[in-house]
């Protein structure tokens, strides 16, 4: 499988050239409060079939051993790493440029849903941008 993406300035961009282990969306706080989402969709690599270049991106260390990359720029999460995942490195589904090809097929985390994700089913959907008034 190989893929591209990128951050929402294109600062960074990737490519992904190899085998997806695993594909989920989560719902744990830190990926959340990361992203700034209700949900955040990951796509699992061997670390070395990803090329970007890594002075762009900027690492913060949310939790021992954990590493979370985004832009610099715009602050756009891409990747996570963690020592427990030795050689594998997590992307954001939604920085690849055709999102769709890369299929969450599992929720993980699921005991920290929000409400809003709970009641996703049932909100009336639009669209686009309702009209105000």
């Amino acid at each position: 499988m190989r893929l591209s993406g990128g951050c929402q300035c294109g600062t960074v961009r990737f490519q992904v050239d190899g085998e997806l282990h695993y594909a989920a969306v989560c719902h744990c706080p830190s990926c959340r409060k990361s992203a700034g989402a209700p949900i955040v969709g990951w796509a699992l690599f061997e670390a070395d079939c990803l090329q970007t270049d890594r002075s762009r991106l900027c690492v913060y260390e949310s939790s021992p051993g954990v590493r979370r990359s985004f832009c610099g720029q715009c602050g756009t999460t891409l990747f996570f790493e963690a020592d427990y995942l030795e050689g594998l490195v997590d992307i954001t589904t939604e920085s690849f440029d055709d999102p769709d090809s890369v299929r969450p097929w599992e929720q993980i985390w699921t005991q920290h849903r929000t409400d809003c994700v709970k009641r996703l089913a049932d909100m009336p959907g639009h669209e686009a941008l309702p009209p105000r008034g």
